[in-house]
């Protein structure tokens, strides 16, 4: 990806992941007529780096919004899914986007997949990588690692209202 972008010196891309947290999400089944009233994780894109995801079993309920549509992503066996986050899309000025995405309950059977987060340290700064943006405006502003989660924290979890509030108007 560094190389792609002309970033020269990788670390600054890798400075990204330099921490990690996992979730094991369970999805219990829920029965006619609820399950298309019910959501199992509202649309958010995540405010990490790079998530890394498993889904346990083919059950599908991982839903990817593409052109404004909710599109299925049907589980391949012990794949991961790589899923590009807010700080990605931070630090490449908005040239890589994060995905919005949600889950949704399936009426017959449970689901399960389990989520590795990467992110950055604390003490370091979110912002468009001087490499990417050259003599371009930057599209994000920067911020602390600290106040980028305190901004995550105190947003209410719907679509990708984090990266409006990211954004340099």
């Amino acid at each position: 990806m560094a190389g792609n972008l002309g970033v020269r010196d990788p670390s600054d891309m890798t400075r990204l992941a330099a921490t990690q947290a996992m979730r094991m999400n369970y999805y219990p089944r829920c029965p006619e007529p609820h399950a298309d009233r019910v959501l199992g994780l509202s649309p958010h894109s995540d405010a990490t780096g790079l998530t890394l995801l498993l889904q346990v079993g083919s059950v599908p309920g991982l839903q990817i919004r593409r052109n404004g549509r909710w599109l299925p992503v049907t589980p391949l066996p012990g794949a991961l899914l790589a899923n590009v986050g807010d700080v990605v899309e931070v630090f490449t000025s908005g040239k890589y986007k994060s995905v919005e995405h949600r889950a949704v309950v399936n009426p017959r059977q449970e689901r399960m997949s389990i989520a590795a987060f990467h992110s950055g340290k604390y003490g370091t700064t979110y912002g468009p990588l001087e490499d990417v943006v050259r003599d371009q405006e930057p599209h994000y502003r920067s911020v602390s690692v600290e106040d980028f989660y305190k901004l995550v924290v105190s947003t209410k979890l719907d679509g990708k209202k984090i990266m409006d509030a990211m954004k340099i108007s």
